[in-house]
């Protein structure tokens, strides 16, 4: 696990250097699925360094729920950064710990639950991932009745297909499951699952919402 950062965003100065604006929060970056805290490396050249939280899907969603728990214990002032699985993570975290929160915003993340999974559980009998994460796994169920309680954005991304799916996706997971929780701030980006963590854009949109945190 990485150590603990505070967020510090670069706004230009004087020909001097460059003023560094401390939020007094700290990120917390949680990756997807079968990926690491690496597919973070180009946000976090933005955004500053924070809390990288490792996970192995196959140790299961709830050995991993309690591990980063424990991680994250005693800590105050977290804003969670979250690609696709990692924002379920979050969710539940936060839910877990509502007083150690500030908000999240979390990147192409499947809160009605990724529906491929179910069929692909029957094909992958022993891929803990795949039980986790269908719309019908306790994972998922318990997701979608978590009462929002923070800031929360989920960024949208709406290009890309999967031969594997018939509803609009963006090549991994379906747009209709990010929307599934009316009771977050949805944004829509025209990237596919995977490029949104290599984009300006979104880096930007990140920026606004964690500067909305700290007020």
């Amino acid at each position: 696990m990485g150590g603990m950062f505070i967020l510090s965003i670069l706004t230009p100065s004087s020909a001097a250097g460059s003023k560094t604006i401390n939020t007094g929060m700290k990120l917390v970056y949680i990756h997807g699925a079968n990926a690491t805290s690496e597919s973070f490396n180009y946000i976090k050249s933005k955004l500053g360094t924070g809390i990288d939280i490792e996970y192995d899907s196959r140790n299961g969603f709830e050995n991993n729920l309690k591990d980063m728990q424990s991680t994250l214990e005693g800590r105050t002032d977290l804003v969670f950064v979250a690609h696709s699985l990692g924002g379920i993570y979050s969710l539940h975290l936060a839910n877990s710990m509502p007083t150690a929160v500030k908000g999240a915003v979390t990147l192409s993340t499947p809160y009605g639950g990724a529906e491929v999974a179910d069929y692909a559980q029957y094909f992958l009998p022993f891929s803990r991932l795949m039980r986790d994460i269908g719309p019908s796994s306790w994972v998922m169920k318990q997701a979608r009745n978590i009462k929002i309680q923070h800031p929360w954005t989920n960024i949208v991304t709406v290009k890309g297909q999967s031969a594997f799916m018939h509803e609009p996706n963006d090549g991994v997971v379906t747009i209709a499951s990010q929307k599934h929780h009316e009771d977050m701030e949805l944004v829509e980006v025209d990237y596919n699952h995977y490029e949104v963590v290599l984009s300006d854009v979104v880096v930007k949109l990140i920026k606004e919402r964690v500067n909305k945190f700290k007020k």
